[in-house]
């Protein structure tokens, strides 16, 4: 668990390299999944969040609960990776000067307050979440895949 210590900079490269880490153990789930349904050049180079949707469509045909509990621990990544979205594409301003300082890149957004507590909060939760994915694709999702083909 990564300790809060209040430099909103290094709690952005945290969540940046955590995140990017979450996506690959993403990819990787997608290749693994690819004996069902291709992973093309192709996808290999859509968003996150159509990765996310694609792989979900796979697991959802798959009748299992591992299926199950990998497609929930997917629908939190989609929700982790919106509030990277937000931070990593916004810009943080020093809160020493503007209260509100996070300036939203995305039109119609309020600018709001982000401090360094929000950031590693964020930055933990996409190392657990990593984790959780990745255990099942060790042993559980290989031989559940074999079962299925």
């Amino acid at each position: 668990m990564l300790e809060n210590d209040g430099d909103i900079v290094r709690g952005v490269g945290f969540v940046t390299i955590y995140s990017a880490h979450l996506e690959g153990r993403i990819d990787e789930l997608l290749f693994q999944l690819s004996v069902i349904k291709a992973f093309t050049d192709k996808d290999q180079r859509l968003p996150i969040s159509q990765k996310i949707e694609k792989a979900r469509k796979i697991l959802k045909s798959v009748s299992d609960p591992l299926a199950i509990e990998i497609c929930e621990s997917l629908v939190i990544c989609k929700d982790l990776f919106e509030s990277r979205n937000e931070l990593i594409h916004g810009r943080i301003l020093s809160p020493d000067y503007h209260e509100k300082n996070l300036k939203s890149s995305r039109p119609n957004y309020p600018d709001r307050p982000v401090t360094a507590e929000e950031l590693y909060a964020l930055a933990n939760e996409l190392i657990t979440l990593g984790s959780q994915l990745y255990r099942p694709m060790i042993f559980e999702l290989p031989r559940l895949l074999n079962q299925t083909l």
